[in-house]
């Protein structure tokens, strides 16, 4: 399956830790979607948010974001636009809860379903 350049760019940015630039990238996207493609994206621009908060040192912006996120992503399918959302919101929330103090402890990572990897 094919996506928009910007939402491959998006991942490669997040999975780096650019999770502004992510953010920006993929909201080019939202901006042209609908439907439950409006709500994957803004589900995904609000984690990535919930990041730049961390980054930030803005524990509460970081669970605020991530509240809205999830509330998103878990009306949609579990597997979503070549993404496996419940593993990933799984990963996000034990960052969010447990992880995100400990310094050896990777970010989450969006991963891309094989069959849809350009």
């Amino acid at each position: 399956m094919h996506y928009p350049p910007a939402y491959h760019e998006g991942i490669r940015l997040f999975n780096t830790g650019h999770f502004w630039h992510a953010h920006e990238q993929w909201e080019t996207c939202w901006l042209a979607a609908s439907g439950m493609d409006a709500t994957f994206y803004k589900g995904i621009i609000q984690a990535a948010a919930a990041l730049v908060k961390w980054q930030q040192g803005n524990l509460r912006g970081m669970q605020l974001n991530w509240t809205k996120s999830k509330a998103r992503l878990v009306t949609l399918p579990d597997h979503y636009m070549g993404i496996d959302l419940r593993a990933f919101s799984t990963t996000m929330e034990q960052f969010i809860t447990t992880h995100h103090c400990d310094p050896a402890y990777t970010t989450p990572r969006f991963h891309l379903l094989d069959a849809f990897q350009d």
